[in-house]
C-alpha cells in the first residue's frame, strides 16, 4: 500500500539532494509549486502521468519513489578521481529489505571508465537515523543497512579519510603521510618521489588518490606524479594540475560567430561547450530540447538584448535534463570573489570542460572560455565577435605571433558577469521524453509574461507589429536614432529566422521517436508547419539591407520605408498564426502521449 507521507519525505530528501527549490523542482515538471508541497508533506500523490519525468529527474524509479524502503541510496558516483559517473539509479535498484550489498569488482560499470586509475565508488545514503556518507574501492565489498552510520553528512572544514598511491593494478595506503602533511596547511604541493616515494620494482604510471569529506558531502580527486594539488582559497575543496603548468588550452574549439548558422549566441556556446566535454549532438538539438526554437522576445524600448535567448525566459532547465548534466552559475562576482573564481575556472579546463560566460568580449553575447596563460591572469575565449579581429589584423606579424601562443584564441577582455560550468551528472532520459519536455516549454513561452522590460511569445509578437506600425515616431525620429533602430530590428529578426530553422531542423530529426501513429501524423503536420515558417522568415531576413548600408546611406528612411514596414508586420502576424497552429499540433501531441 502506497503511504503518501513517506512518498513525500522520499520526494523531498531527493529534491534536496538535487539542489532543487520546490519552484524550481515544479517548472521541470510543469506543474505548480503548491502541488510539490502538497506532495512533501503527504496531502497528495503526484500524478501517474507526471511520474516518468519526476522518475527523471529526482534520478531514482518510480516504484522507489512511490514504495520507498527505509535505506535509500541518496547518490553513488563511480569514479578515479579524475572522471566520474552517476550511478545512483543502478545501485538503489541493488536494496533489497533496507539492505545493500555490493562487492565492486571487474562486471560492475564495466566500461565506464578506461584510465589505469584506482577506482572507487563514494556512496550518500540515507536512513530514519539521519543521511550518511561511505565509500568503497574497487575489489572490496560495501555493506548498508538501517543501523550503518558512516561518515554523518555536513562536516565542516575538509577532513581526508583516504589516501592511496599506486594504480588500479597494485596501491599503498598514504593516509598517515596525508594527515602529517596537513599539518603544514599547504595551499597545494607537488606529487612526487620525495612525498611519496616509488617502491622497488614498482612498473606504471602512479598517481595519488584522495577522498575527502567537506561540507557538501564526500569527493575523490586523483593527480599524476609530476601534478599538483591545489586547495581553494576556502580549503574547503582539492582539485589536480600540472606541476608548473602556466597554462592550460583546450585546442580545436571551433569559431563562433554569426551567419554560421548558430545565431543565438547562448545555444551556440553551450554546443561548444556540449562538444569539448565528448558529448554528440547538433546546435539544432541544443536549440531543441530547450525550447528556446520556440522563443519569440521583444523589449518595446527596441534593444538588442531581446535577441538573447535567456534574457526574457530561461531555456536551460530543460536543456541541462536533456543530456544528463549538472551545471552550476556564478554571477556579477564582486572583486574578491572572482580570485576564488578563476580557480573554479582553471579546474574546470583541466577537466575538458569549457565555461559557458557572457560578455567576454565587445559586448553582451555568450561564448566560451578556451584556456588560460599565466597561471590563469588572462584568459582565452571564442567569442561572437572574433571575425572582426581576426580580419581586422591578419597581416599583423605581433597579432599572428600571440596568436601562435594562444592556439588561435583571443584574449578575454571583460570579467563576464555570467558563468555557466557544466559536468555530466547522471543519466540521459530518453530522446523522446525530451522531446514531449520542449513541447511543454513550447505551449508555455508562448504564453507567459516574460521579465521586466521584455515581452514573449504572442505579447512579443504583437508589440513588434506596433512599434513597426508607429508612422509618428518614424517620421519624427533623427537618422541615428532611425538607424539604431532598424539595426535592432535587423538583429531581431536574426534572432527569430534562427529560432524556426532550427525548430524546423529539430522537429524533422524527431520524426523517427514517434511511434504512435496518430502521434506520428501530427508531428509530421508540425514539422511542415515550421518548414514553412522556416522559409518564410528566412527569404524576408535574407533581403533585408545589413544595418551597416544604412549608416553609410545618405537617407536611410528611403532604404526602410512604411512598405517595408508593413510587409514585415504582416509577416509577425503570419508567424503568430503558424505558431498557434504549432501550438494546438504540439497539445494534441501531449494529449496522445499521456493516453499511451
Amino acid at each position: 500500500m502506497i503511504n503518501s507521507e513517506q512518498v513525500g519525505r522520499r520526494i523531498a530528501i531527493l529534491r534536496r539532494e538535487k539542489q532543487l527549490s520546490q519552484e524550481q523542482l515544479a517548472e521541470q515538471l510543469h506543474v505548480s509549486a503548491q502541488a510539490v508541497s502538497k506532495w512533501e508533506t503527504g496531502r497528495s500523490l503526484p500524478e501517474t502521468s507526471t511520474l516518468p519525468l519526476l522518475s527523471a529527474v529526482l534520478g531514482h524509479s518510480i516504484d522507489s519513489l512511490l514504495l520507498p524502503q527505509e535505506l535509500a541510496v541518496l547518490s553513488a558516483v563511480y569514479t578515479d578521481g579524475n572522471e566520474q559517473h552517476d550511478v545512483t539509479h543502478w545501485v538503489n535498484q541493488l536494496v533489497t529489505g533496507n539492505t545493500l550489498t555490493l562487492s565492486l569488482g571487474d562486471r560492475f560499470f564495466q566500461g565506464l571508465l578506461h584510465s589505469d586509475r584506482a577506482k572507487l565508488l563514494l556512496v550518500k545514503y540515507g536512513t530514519p537515523s539521519g543521511i550518511y556518507l561511505t565509500f568503497v574501492p574497487k575489489g572490496q565489498l560495501l555493506q548498508i543497512d538501517l543501523h550503518s552510520q558512516d561518515y554523518p553528512l555536513g562536516q565542516s572544514g575538509l577532513t581526508i579519510v583516504h589516501a592511496a598511491y599506486g594504480n588500479e593494478l597494485s596501491g599503498r595506503d598514504v593516509l598517515q603521510k596525508m594527515k602529517h602533511y596537513a599539518y603544514f596547511e599547504w595551499t597545494q604541493f607537488t606529487v612526487d618521489q620525495e612525498l611519496f616515494p616509488s617502491t622497488m620494482g614498482h612498473e606504471g604510471n602512479e598517481y595519488l588518490l584522495l577522498v575527502y569529506l567537506n561540507a557538501d558531502g564526500i569527493h575523490a580527486v586523483s593527480c599524476a606524479e609530476g601534478e599538483r594539488i591545489h586547495y581553494t582559497p576556502d580549503r574547503a575543496r582539492l582539485f589536480a594540475a600540472e606541476s608548473g603548468r602556466r597554462h592550460c588550452i583546450i585546442e580545436k574549439v571551433n569559431r563562433l560567430g554569426f551567419g554560421r548558422g548558430m545565431d543565438c549566441s547562448w545555444a551556440g556556446a553551450l554546443y561548444t561547450s556540449l562538444s569539448a566535454m565528448g558529448i554528440e549532438t547538433s546546435y539544432e538539438a541544443v536549440m531543441g530540447v530547450s525550447g528556446a526554437c520556440w522563443r519569440a522576445a521583444f523589449a518595446p524600448v527596441w534593444d538588442y538584448s531581446a535577441a538573447d535567448a535567456l534574457a526574457a525566459y530561461d531555456f536551460t532547465p530543460p536543456v541541462i535534463q536533456a543530456y544528463g548534466l549538472k551545471a552550476s552559475w556564478a554571477n556579477r562576482l564582486t572583486s574578491e570573489e572572482r580570485k576564488q573564481e578563476k580557480l573554479t575556472i582553471m579546474e574546470s579546463l583541466h577537466h575538458q570542460r569549457l565555461p559557458v560566460a557572457l560578455n567576454l568580449r565587445v559586448a553582451p553575447e555568450w561564448g566560451v572560455i578556451t584556456g588560460y596563460l599565466d597561471n590563469g591572469n588572462t584568459l582565452l575565449c571564442r567569442s561572437y565577435f572574433d571575425e572582426e579581429t581576426f580580419t581586422e589584423l591578419k597581416d599583423d606579424p605581433e597579432f599572428q605571433a600571440a596568436m601562435k601562443s594562444s592556439k588561435g584564441y583571443l584574449y578575454v577582455d571583460h570579467w563576464p558577469y555570467k558563468l555557466l560550468y557544466l559536468e555530466r551528472h547522471g543519466d540521459i532520459p530518453p530522446a523522446l521524453d525530451s522531446l514531449y519536455a520542449s513541447l511543454r516549454i513550447k505551449l508555455d513561452a508562448m504564453q507567459a509574461n516574460g521579465q521586466p522590460g521584455y515581452h514573449v511569445g504572442y505579447k512579443a509578437l504583437a508589440s513588434w507589429q506596433e512599434g513597426l506600425l508607429d508612422e509618428d515616431w518614424y517620421t519624427a525620429a533623427d537618422a541615428g536614432t532611425f538607424r539604431r533602430r532598424y539595426s535592432v530590428n535587423h538583429f531581431c529578426m536574426m534572432a527569430l529566422a534562427d529560432a524556426r530553422r532550427s525548430a524546423a531542423v529539430y522537429l524533422k530529426a524527431s520524426l523517427g521517436l514517434v511511434q504512435n501513429p496518430s502521434a506520428y501524423a501530427l508531428m509530421c503536420e508540425m514539422a511542415a508547419n515550421y518548414e514553412q515558417m522556416d522559409i518564410l522568415l528566412g527569404s524576408y531576413y535574407s533581403s533585408m539591407p545589413l544595418p551597416a548600408v544604412l549608416e553609410a546611406h545618405a537617407s536611410p528612411k528611403q532604404l526602410w520605408n512604411r512598405e517595408s514596414r508593413r510587409r514585415q508586420a504582416e509577416l509577425l502576424d503570419t508567424v503568430a498564426g503558424l505558431d498557434q497552429r504549432g501550438d494546438e499540433l504540439a497539445a494534441a501531441i501531449l494529449e496522445q502521449a499521456q493516453a499511451r
